[in-house]
């Protein structure tokens, strides 16, 4: 295995049904996160080529109500990794009235690379374009945050 890695992805498209709505008949918040923590997971096991757990949650956005019989598509981008921990933004979008695609929800990710019950190393990111740089940057602005309020 490669000691570098490119930033990893994952994606997923939905159509939401009765089975996904709260009593006021959108979609449940608490599907929603189901869905972006397992988008989540995916990204950071395939960065980790191992297990992962979700550490934290951050910066949850609700952009705009998503209603029954809505497509959404939600997205995993990897931004950062520490020695054992991974940032991972995940976006959903929602296509309404089959034209209009708008951000409906947003938030950061800590996913943390276990092996035999302990947090393990992950590979080290190699920035190739300007776009992961940016990714990274963001990544790890997010990650010291959290570690300045936290720590």
């Amino acid at each position: 295995m490669s000691e570098n890695v490119s930033f990893e992805s994952a994606e997923t498209c939905l159509i939401m049904e009765p089975r996904h709505s709260n009593p006021a008949g959108n979609v449940h918040g608490g599907e929603l996160l189901k869905i972006m923590d397992n988008i989540a997971g995916i990204v950071a096991h395939k960065h980790a080529r191992g297990n992962v757990v979700t550490a934290r949650i951050d910066e949850i956005v609700f952009h705009c109500p998503i209603n029954i019989g809505d497509i959404i598509t939600c997205t995993g981008q990897l931004t950062y990794v520490g020695t054992s921990s991974m940032q991972v933004m995940v976006t959903v979008h929602t296509l309404k009235n089959y034209t209009d695609t708008l951000v409906a929800l947003t938030a950061f990710f800590t996913m943390v690379h276990m092996k035999e019950g302990k947090p393990a190393k992950v590979p080290r990111l190699t920035v190739t374009t300007e776009e992961e740089r940016d990714l990274y940057l963001l990544g790890e602005r997010k990650y010291k945050e959290i570690k300045k309020k936290y720590m």
